[in-house]
């Protein structure tokens, strides 16, 4: 039987689901983050592998029945990438069918907006993609923390409430909620502990804490500390939506659709009406729009239309 296989491969998590080629779902997983800029090929191949023959383990499906395959992977940031990620998938063993990799920011951008407009994420890093009306698109932001990249992101939050700790042990403002919470959730108790702490973030893998929940916890008990990160958040964020408007000349359109994407804006009530009120303020013709599916379920609809645009891969 044949099928086509979505895949959603964020830097925590990868979703895999696969359907027959009238829509139905087959099966699904979500196994361990495969990324090749934190891995070697030999074990993102392993790790790839193992979540791909987990999903079609679900449902008895065989490799060479594939008929496409769309990978929307955190990553894929230039031409070299593009290249690396397009062979990868294209070399694993059995899969004869085409392949289409694309950014992350693309692949909700598709799911949430699907024609013109600007999607920003706030998840774990962050990024905002868009398409005009002329088929242009661009890209803002998704540089790495170490050049101050991910801002507005789960990590820019968690590492700034970090450093706002950081002031709080100099005795620069005073105690709050928010540093309770994370003395207590990190059992931070001295100085030494929080420079321990933050000597542990720079050694590999690089994971980031996620502060994310006791920051907005605190923000909504008035913590003056916590609201402040968040408001500065949809800030940065708002930041990469004006780019990338402006880079595609959409900021004069009469209709404008903003698309919001991860879990450190959507699931923070505070920081999307932040971000909503600076879109308002800006681009009053603007329709922000929040995911209806999810990105692997969009993976898999991007892949049924390629199949039907050329019949030939099925």
């Amino acid at each position: 039987m044949k099928y086509v296989i979505g895949i959603d491969s964020g830097g925590t998590k990868y979703r895999i689901l696969a359907c027959s080629l009238e829509g139905k779902k087959l099966g699904a997983y979500e196994g361990t983050a495969g990324t090749h800029y934190s891995l070697t090929r030999e074990e993102l191949l392993r790790r790839v592998n193992g979540n791909l023959d987990s999903c079609l383990a679900g449902f008895g499906g065989r490799r060479e029945d594939c008929a496409y395959l769309v990978c929307g992977t955190t990553g894929l940031d230039s031409e070299e990438d593009g290249v690396f990620l397009t062979e990868f998938y294209g070399g694993l063993e059995g899969f004869h069918c085409p392949v289409l990799c694309i950014n992350d920011a693309e692949l909700a951008h598709y799911t949430v907006i699907g024609g013109e407009g600007v999607l920003v994420i706030s998840g774990t890093g962050s990024i905002a993609f868009g398409r005009n009306r002329r088929g242009e698109s661009a890209r803002a932001g998704g540089w790495l923390f170490s050049i101050m990249g991910d801002e507005g992101s789960g990590s820019w939050v968690s590492r700034q409430a970090l450093r706002q700790l950081g002031r709080w042990f100099d005795g620069a403002v005073p105690d709050g909620p928010l540093f309770r919470m994370i003395r207590e959730s990190l059992a931070i108790t001295a100085r030494k502990d929080l420079m321990d702490y933050s000597a542990r973030l720079l050694a590999p893998p690089r994971e980031s804490p996620k502060l994310g929940p006791l920051v907005d916890r605190a923000a909504e008990e008035g913590d003056l500390i916590a609201i402040g990160i968040i408001e500065a958040a949809a800030g940065e964020i708002f930041n990469l939506v004006r780019d990338t408007a402006a880079m595609l000349g959409m900021e004069k359109d009469a209709e404008l659709k903003i698309g919001l994407w991860g879990s450190n804006i959507l699931n923070s009530p505070l920081h999307q009406r932040a971000f909503r009120r600076l879109a308002a303020a800006r681009y009053p013709q603007a329709e922000i729009l929040t995911p209806k599916r999810s990105a692997v379920e969009g993976a898999v609809e991007m892949a049924l239309e390629r199949c039907r645009a050329n019949k030939d891969s099925i």
